[in-house]
C-alpha cells in the first residue's frame, strides 16, 4: 500500500474512531489481552463488584471492632496487602503474649539493659540461695545488716591478737558475733569461718536489691531471696518479639509497642477471637479475588501497591474500566469483538 493511500485511510478516521481506539488503548493499558472479547471483560466487572462488597463488609466489621483498640493499632485495620499482614503479625503478637504481660507491661522490658539486669539479678539469686542453705543452721539471716558492719566485727575479732580480753572493741565484737548464731552453743570460732560467707551473702543481697530498685515494675515483684524471675524474661522474650515485629512488619514504627501496650486483655481476648472466627475466611476470600485481579490486570499498578486500599484501588479500577468499555459500546462496536480490532 502506497503511502498515498495509507494518508487517504488516516484521514477517513473520524473523531469517534480516535476516541473508540484510545478507549482500548486504555484497556489494553491494563494488562487485558488483545484476544479478550469486549463481552468477557464486561463479565469481568461482577468480579470487580463482588470484591468490592466484601471489602466494604470487611471494612464495617474493622470499624465496630476498633472501638476499644487503642488509635496506633489502627492501621491494622486498613483493608489493604499491608493492614492484612501487619493484622495478622499483630494478632500472633497477642496469642503469643505471656500471661505475666497483663500485669507486667512496661516500656523498660523493650530496653536491651533489661537482658543485663535480669542476667545479673539469676546469678546472684543463684548465689543467694545455697548461700542461705548453708548459713541458716548457724547463724540468723536477718540480723547481719550490712556488708561494713560484718566486715568491721571480722576485723576487730582477727586483729585482737593474744590479749583480747583486754579490748573493748573485740569483747564488742564477740558479743555481736554470737549474737547472730541461731544456736547459742555455738562457739566464736565456728561463727568466725562463717564471715566470708556471710559478708559475700550481705554484699550479694545488697546487689539483688540495687537492681531491683532500678526499675518500679521489677521492684514490685521483689519477693527476696525467693523471687521468681521466670514472667519477668518471659515477658522481656515477648518485648523482643514485638521489636522484630515492628521491625519486619510495620516499618520500625514504634506506635504499635504503645498500642499493644495500652491495649486491654479482654479487648486483646475479643480481637482474637473474632479475628478467628469471623475475619480470616473473608480476609482470605479477598486475598484470593486481588490475586485474581492482578491476574487478569497485570499492568494495572494500583493493584500492586501493598499500602493502598482495595476499596479505592478497585473502585478506581471499575470506573476506568466502565468508561473506557462505555465508549467503545456507545459507537455501536460489536461486544463479541476482540480488544485488539478495537485499537
Amino acid at each position: 500500500m502506497s503511502s498515498l493511500e495509507t494518508n487517504g485511510l488516516q484521514q477517513d478516521k473520524t473523531p469517534e474512531d480516535e476516541l473508540q481506539a484510545c478507549a482500548a488503548k486504555q484497556l489494553t493499558g491494563l494488562g487485558i489481552s488483545g484476544v479478550m472479547t469486549l463481552e468477557a471483560i464486561e463479565f469481568q466487572l461482577q468480579e470487580l463488584d463482588s470484591v468490592l462488597d466484601n471489602c466494604q463488609q470487611l471494612h464495617e466489621q474493622y470499624a465496630q471492632l476498633i472501638t476499644n483498640v487503642p488509635a496506633e493499632l489502627h492501621r491494622c485495620f486498613q483493608v489493604s496487602a499491608m493492614s492484612t499482614e501487619q493484622l495478622a503479625a499483630m494478632i500472633e503478637l497477642i496469642q503469643s503474649a505471656p500471661q505475666a504481660l497483663w500485669s507486667l507491661r512496661d516500656n523498660c522490658f523493650s530496653q536491651y539493659e533489661m537482658d543485663f539486669r535480669l542476667s545479673k539479678l539469676q546469678q546472684h539469686l543463684d548465689v543467694l540461695k545455697p548461700l542461705k542453705k548453708k548459713l541458716l543452721p548457724f547463724v540468723d539471716t536477718n540480723k547481719f545488716g550490712s556488708s561494713e558492719s560484718l566486715r568491721v566485727i571480722q576485723d576487730r575479732l582477727d586483729s585482737a591478737g593474744m590479749f583480747c580480753w583486754f579490748s573493748a572493741s573485740w569483747r564488742k565484737a564477740k558479743k555481736q558475733a554470737l549474737a547472730l548464731a541461731v544456736n547459742k552453743q555455738l562457739k566464736l570460732a565456728d561463727i568466725k569461718m562463717l564471715f566470708p560467707a556471710m559478708i559475700k551473702f550481705v554484699n550479694t543481697q545488697e546487689s539483688v536489691d540495687e537492681l531491683f530498685a532500678e526499675e518500679q515494675i521489677i521492684a514490685d515483684c521483689y519477693q527476696g531471696i525467693n523471687t521468681d524471675l521466670t514472667p519477668l524474661l518471659t515477658v522481656r522474650e515477648w518485648y523482643k518479639d514485638v521489636e522484630f515485629a515492628v521491625t519486619a512488619h510495620f516499618a520500625n514504627e514504634e506506635g504499635i509497642l504503645s498500642g499493644l501496650s495500652a491495649l486491654d486483655k479482654n479487648d486483646a481476648d475479643k480481637l482474637v477471637a473474632v479475628y478467628t472466627l469471623e475475619l480470616t475466611s473473608k480476609i482470605k476470600t479477598i486475598d484470593k479475588q486481588m490475586n485474581k485481579l492482578r491476574l487478569s490486570f497485570p499492568e494495572c499498578q494500583a493493584l500492586q501497591q501493598g499500602d493502598t486500599s482495595y476499596l479505592k484501588s478497585v473502585s478506581e479500577l471499575k470506573s476506568l474500566v466502565v468508561a473506557q468499555l462505555s465508549i467503545l459500546k456507545n459507537g455501536s462496536v460489536n461486544t463479541g469483538i476482540c480488544l485488539s480490532k478495537c485499537c
